[in-house]
């Protein structure tokens, strides 16, 4: 919708204006204010582990406002989140993640399959088994 400027006072929004705002605004989109060493802490720590920063912001974010809605501090989460292995650590934070975006898309882990240096198998043979009488096989 383009934006008119004019020196009239502003009109009141009809029916449709009020729906369109509905629509493109989301519950996803609550401003919430946060301490300021808790942020800088928060992003410090995710940097510290390999995030870059646009990362770690986001991640950041994403858990100190649901700190703030389960009015917990932060510190809490992240006292948990300091002995986790990197491996640990993308595992949790993509299920923190996913719990903060749309439904209609999540994000994932790729387990990398590993495979053994060595085969095992069970080789059989038709060839006739012979026995000795102590009860030893006998190769043909």
């Amino acid at each position: 919708m383009a934006e008119f400027y004019t020196n009239l006072p502003p009109k009141d929004k009809d029916d449709l204006d009020k729906t369109i705002e509905k629509l493109t605004t989301s519950n996803y989109e609550t401003e919430y204010q946060f301490n300021v060493g808790e942020y800088d802490s928060t992003i410090a720590f995710f940097v510290k582990r390999g995030f870059s920063r646009t990362a770690a912001e986001s991640t950041a974010y994403a858990i100190l406002s649901q700190a703030k809605i389960d009015n917990i501090k932060p510190q809490q989460i992240l006292d948990q989140l300091t002995y986790a292995t990197p491996a640990l650590l993308s595992e949790l934070i993509t299920i923190i993640l996913n719990a903060n975006r749309y439904k209609s898309s999540r994000l994932g882990v790729r387990k990398t399959l590993t495979t053994k240096e060595t085969v095992s198998r069970n080789i059989i043979d038709n060839s006739p088994v012979t026995l000795a009488d102590d009860g030893s096989t006998i190769l043909p």
